[in-house]
């Protein structure tokens, strides 16, 4: 392939996580020339691993293999990665009350959990054909519907797995967007990395990639001949581009498009919400929680407690936490010192003991509020059903997008990230290979 040829055919992909990594993959094994283009001095974007904490890698994004059957398996098999289910989804406890109960001590549940309770209340909304409305008033129809009389602490909890598992308040959640969040075949199960989820990612960057870090986009010029891309002071053209940016970057305008993006794309990325995360590691003196406790999910702040070292046998006392929604954006306001402080106080309320001065070390992650990120998983509000897939939807041929809030069925996750950037590549590989060429 001479000079000129390698010019028309080049890609540039803006960003260097799960789904712009991916892209780059797949499109240089097909003989493609890729430029990755990342904001940060790290590849990753919301899988960020240390290994300065413990003797054992502590995920402060992204932290579990959803399932048995996605496609991240193919990725650890073929980077020689070790894999381990996560010990801690069976032994799950909630604060309640300055109580820690069982999952089987708040039976009876209905539909046979409270996270069943979420899936079943929006799909028999959704199969009654009512008028899209937030997951929190179709919960209510439901337990109304079955002559439930609602345990109080259930609405509690429901709101904390809303916070965790969308990154959003029960009331922002639209129930057909939601109802489109199939994850048809992935599995029931969560497994950790025991090399650390980076290793994925750092597994997918090939000899020879050409791909610069910190460089962030400015901005993005385009027509049906390619696109000019704008970043750290240099111009780089190319016959197309894959934009992997989070949704809370595209939606707050740090990046600009010339022209414009066409109103359809741009009322989907608008019409998507970034859901709110803050993350925390923190070491303690000692116990915190009884032996039994593999989780813990609290209502105040709504979040869940992991202890990271117990599948690889530690006893270190270091735990992390996510909280979600609306009060992860309280936390974020407080800044990392106050919001510590009142993470500790509500474990505190939690175990019953004041761990104020137990606090060793301690490390915050304010997904909402970085620069490159300015979201945690993506969630559809109501009124939102079929904007997923409408993002994902490519611009003349010459702009692409990838990213986990371009996955109709499996957002939020990071083997939905991956397979929007294998899309996105495909996509562009049509687009740019006539049919019966060689690829290389």
């Amino acid at each position: 392939m001479d000079e000129g040829d390698e010019a028309e055919r080049r890609v540039l992909v803006i960003g260097a996580g799960a789904a712009g990594l991916a892209a780059a993959r797949r499109l240089r094994d097909h003989g493609i020339p890729v430029t990755v283009l990342e904001a940060r001095d790290r590849v990753g974007g919301r899988i960020l691993t240390a290994y300065d904490l413990a003797p054992f890698p502590v995920e402060l994004g992204a932290e579990f293999i959803h399932g048995d059957r996605v496609i991240t398996w193919e990725l650890v098999r073929q980077f020689g990665l070790h894999v381990f289910e996560d010990p801690s989804q069976y032994r799950r406890f909630f604060a309640l009350d300055s109580l820690l109960l069982s999952a089987t001590a708040l039976e009876p549940l209905p539909a046979g959990g409270l996270w069943a309770a979420l899936v079943a209340a929006e799909e028999e909304w959704v199969a009654a054909r009512r008028p899209d409305t937030s997951l929190k008033e179709a919960l209510r129809w439901w337990v109304e519907r079955h002559g439930l009389a609602a345990d109080e602490r259930w609405w509690r909890l429901w709101e904390t797995l809303a916070a965790i598992g969308w990154s959003a308040d029960l009331e922002e959640l639209g129930v057909y967007g939601t109802d489109e969040e199939s994850y048809e075949g992935d599995g029931e199960r969560n497994f950790r990395v025991a090399e650390g989820y980076s290793r994925i990612v750092e597994g997918l960057i090939d000899q020879g990639l050409d791909l610069r870090t910190s460089h962030p986009v400015e901005r993005i010029r385009w027509s049906e001949r390619g696109v000019a891309v704008e970043a750290a002071g240099k111009t780089l053209e190319a016959a197309c581009a894959i934009v992997t940016l989070p949704l809370g970057v595209l939606q707050a305008g740090t990046v600009e498009f010339d022209p414009p993006l066409p109103a359809r794309l741009r009322q989907a990325i608008d019409g998507l919400r970034p859901g709110r995360a803050f993350r925390a590691a923190l070491r303690f003196r000692g116990e915190i929680w009884p032996e039994e406790v593999g989780c813990l999910f609290t209502a105040g702040p709504r979040g869940v407690w992991e202890r990271p070292g117990l599948g690889y046998g530690s006893r270190l006392p270091l735990f992390t936490v996510l909280v979600g929604g609306s009060d992860a954006e309280r936390l974020s306001s407080l800044g990392p010192d106050g919001a510590i402080r009142e993470i500790v106080a509500g474990l505190s309320s939690a175990v019953g003991r004041d761990l104020s001065g137990e606090v060793v070390e301690a490390r915050v992650i304010d997904w909402t509020h970085d620069p490159f990120v300015r979201s945690a998983y993506s969630f559809t509000p109501v009124g939102s059903a079929g904007l997923r897939a409408r993002f994902s939807e490519p611009v003349c041929n010459v702009l692409f997008f990838a990213g986990e809030a371009t996955s109709t069925i499996r957002p939020g996750t990071v083997h939905g990230a991956l397979e929007s950037g294998y899309r996105a590549a495909d996509a562009v590989l049509r687009h740019l290979v006539p049919v019966g060429s060689s690829l290389t």
